[in-house]
């Protein structure tokens, strides 16, 4: 098995004095990485950014003319914590192609996995807004790629603490891209998107599924999320290709989040999507707690070191069930949909 860790070493130009997402939450994890698994996975350094024509699959004009311009005048707050400085723009351009150079390896059978370890990061960007310190969706440019290769159906997996809200409105009309979003209820907690009710819009109908997690939920309460939801609706949709959105604020260490996954309740999500059987590449999402960096690196090296090691194939059992029916039956009524604008 080959794993490759595709990274945009100039993101520490964006950077903010005082913002929890600073350069050294993704420095230190790659650092770590090369010291302690530099025999067992490749390093692959993008240095160049993303064309154009990939970001507009995802991005309008307007929105990414904002971003130029106000990276231009300098250091700033736009809100909702986001920052940008003279070189963020360049950074959210640089890590959307380390994204997508991450998809091709495993595409072109180069890895059979692949992880982006990159910033800023993204899922809660939607087509025209910044939020909650991401710019550009990476996941979703790397989605949008995927399908102009000629795979039809991809299913986005996130696990942050925060919900997807971003790739949400993104995809909330597409029956082609399947986002499923774990993170903790948005009742109280940012985004405050990403209820059970927001299923999707006219033909995506269903194709969102928001699973909120209580605070206090941990490695037994994921474990059950993915046997009794996440799986089959994942083996129904047969998905060509899955992008996970991996996010170290769900861990227990994380007091401010309240969320109690461990290093193994990591390994086993990274199992449980293994076992699936298709193409998969990793995007990194959030973890910003100082106190926590050497726990990220430490589990970063605990997943890959035990998450993705061989083991004897599963077989694949499709339930008759639809995707949308089965959702409907998870929660036990038809709530129908309610749009995210």
């Amino acid at each position: 098995m080959s794993v490759a860790v595709v990274y945009n070493p100039t993101h520490v130009y964006h950077n903010m004095k005082g913002s929890p997402e600073s350069p050294e939450r993704i420095s230190d994890i790659y650092k770590y990485l090369k010291s302690t698994m530099g025999a067992q996975l490749s390093f692959i350094e993008v240095r160049e950014p993303v064309s154009m024509d990939e970001v507009l699959n995802v991005h309008t004009p307007q929105y990414l003319e904002f971003l130029e311009r106000m990276s231009m005048r300098g250091p700033t707050y736009l809100g909702d914590s986001t920052y940008l400085n003279n070189y963020s723009y360049m950074a959210a351009l640089i890590a959307a192609e380390a994204s997508i150079v991450a998809a091709d390896n495993v595409l072109d059978a180069e890895h059979d996995y692949s992880y982006a370890l990159i910033r800023p990061p993204g899922h809660h960007a939607s087509s025209d807004m910044y939020g909650g310190y991401c710019l550009l969706n990476n996941a979703a440019i790397v989605a949008k790629h995927v399908m102009e290769r000629g795979l039809r159906k991809i299913a986005i997996i996130d696990w942050d603490a925060h919900a997807a809200n971003g790739t949400m409105k993104i995809f909330y009309s597409s029956s082609e891209v399947l986002l499923i979003s774990l993170h903790r209820d948005p009742s109280d907690f940012y985004p405050h998107e990403g209820f059970i009710h927001q299923i999707g819009r006219g033909s995506g109908t269903g194709f969102t599924v928001n699973i909120p997690m209580p605070k206090g939920a941990g490695d037994p309460e994921y474990k059950l999320v993915f046997d009794d939801i996440i799986d089959p609706i994942i083996r129904d949709f047969n998905p060509d290709f899955i992008i996970g959105e991996n996010g170290f604020d769900a861990h227990s260490a994380d007091a401010n989040i309240g969320l109690k996954l461990s290093e193994r309740g990591y390994v086993n999500i990274l199992k449980k999507i293994k076992s699936y059987g298709k193409l998969f590449t990793m995007i990194q999402e959030g973890g910003y707690n100082k106190k926590n960096r050497y726990r990220d690196r430490k589990n970063t090296n605990f997943k890959f070191g035990r998450g993705l090691k061989k083991e004897k194939a599963e077989k694949i059992i499709l339930p008759k069930d639809t995707v949308r029916g089965k959702y409907s039956q998870m929660q036990g009524k038809d709530f129908g949909f309610v749009d995210v604008e």
